[in-house]
């Protein structure tokens, strides 16, 4: 049975206090088991100050992860936290790849990278991917969903503290890039299962669009005219831009079984198309949602509740969305107090805001159908 160690610190310009605090925390000579592979998560200043290269020569396995806007385990939480999660076990095993850069090899050199380790079948792909990439996150995710022929895969975007992801980090064994991709095989017979929540129902529109025309992420029709008259036929143009003060995710049906996904609508062209933030596929119905501080907190609530009613046992990792953080503004911390208030010391868990979120859907058969997601509160239970 695989388990989860953590540990953590908020000791950032010492690299040998740091790392024995972690040290300290997981006593590994204890506790590690045969098989083990480490999750981190952490304010980009751990890689300028030594701390996460220091951290990663020192632990017995490969290390994956990236920065993010908070983190969190063992009930510590915050912007100036490092997050390390251990996933150890005697009968499952651990495989990992890392590229510096994908955006010039493109879809091939994603294939390429997965083929390198992903001989064996796996249940299970834990994906970093880069918030800065000529590829996209979706396209990253397609790439992979062919290279393992559809195993499930679990992950996100990079993002940082900043309002820019300028500082934004794909991590793997002490290496910091901003267009890396680092991914962790998990080979055995875990059965992972996946939660996801977004936009509480009473924030939906109730009357969804078709899209009637699109490439990719792209849309250029909407019930046969451009995203910008629809939007403005809702009363949300002005001056040719989204007028709404609040974000607003647009939330897509793929009418395949499957349940419905999130898109941030990123931009509309000077056409009036508008691109999003994932796949946009013809024939699917999107409707206009709002998200909110209370909407946050009702999703985050409702999504860990699931979970540990369904997996009482086992561990969680937890991705969020970063723009759930942007909502909350000075409050940031009040999503991921709920989270530890939720938790307790139920059950170990690994918390980690990401740019974008990777979590399969299930369809009507059971089966899992790998998507990409913006705003939403994916966890996937092992």
């Amino acid at each position: 049975m695989m388990k989860m160690i953590n540990a953590s610190t908020r000791e950032i310009d010492d690299p040998e206090e740091a790392l024995r605090e972690i040290l300290g925390q997981l006593d590994l000579k204890k506790r590690l088991l045969q098989n083990a592979v480490g999750l981190i998560a952490c304010h980009a200043d751990y890689l300028e100050s030594g701390v996460v290269k220091a951290l990663c020569e020192a632990l017995p396995f490969d290390v994956a992860g990236c920065t993010t806007l908070s983190s969190s385990v063992n009930g510590q939480y915050g912007i100036e936290l490092l997050s390390l999660s251990v996933l150890t076990s005697d009968e499952e095993r651990f495989s990992t790849a890392f590229s510096a850069g994908i955006s010039a090899g493109g879809v091939e050199a994603v294939q390429a990278l997965y083929r390198s380790v992903g001989a064996e079948k796996t249940a299970l792909v834990l994906a970093y991917a880069p918030m800065y990439s000529a590829m996209g996150g979706p396209a990253i995710l397609e790439a992979l969903d062919r290279a393992s022929g559809g195993a499930p895969v679990f992950g996100g975007l990079t993002c940082c503290h900043a309002s820019s992801p300028a500082e934004s980090h794909v991590i793997y064994n002490g290496e910091a890039s901003k267009d890396g991709l680092a991914l962790v095989l998990i080979h055995g017979n875990i059965k992972p299962r996946f939660f996801i929540t977004a936009i509480p129902e009473n924030q939906i529109q109730k009357q969804a669009a078709i899209i009637t025309e699109s490439e990719g992420c792209m849309v250029k029709k909407v019930n046969n005219t451009t995203p910008l008259e629809y939007f403005d036929s809702l009363g949300l143009i002005t001056g040719g831009k989204i007028s709404s003060n609040k974000i607003m995710p647009l939330i897509v049906k793929y009418n395949d079984g499957t349940e419905a996904v999130v898109r941030g609508l990123y931009n509309l062209t000077p056409e009036g198309y508008m691109f999003c933030g994932g796949e946009m596929p013809e024939q699917a119905t999107f409707a206009v949602g709002i998200l909110d501080y209370n909407g946050v907190i009702e999703t985050a609530e409702s999504t860990v509740s699931r979970a540990l009613e369904a997996v009482p046992g086992g561990s969680l990792l937890m991705f969020p969305c970063f723009s759930r953080g942007m909502v909350m503004g000075p409050n940031v911390d009040d999503e991921v107090k709920k989270v530890v208030s939720l938790v307790g010391g139920k059950i170990p868990y690994h918390f980690c805001y990401t740019g974008g979120e990777i979590c399969p859907v299930s369809n009507e058969e059971g089966a899992f159908l790998n998507r990409f997601h913006n705003f939403t509160f994916t966890i996937c239970a092992l």
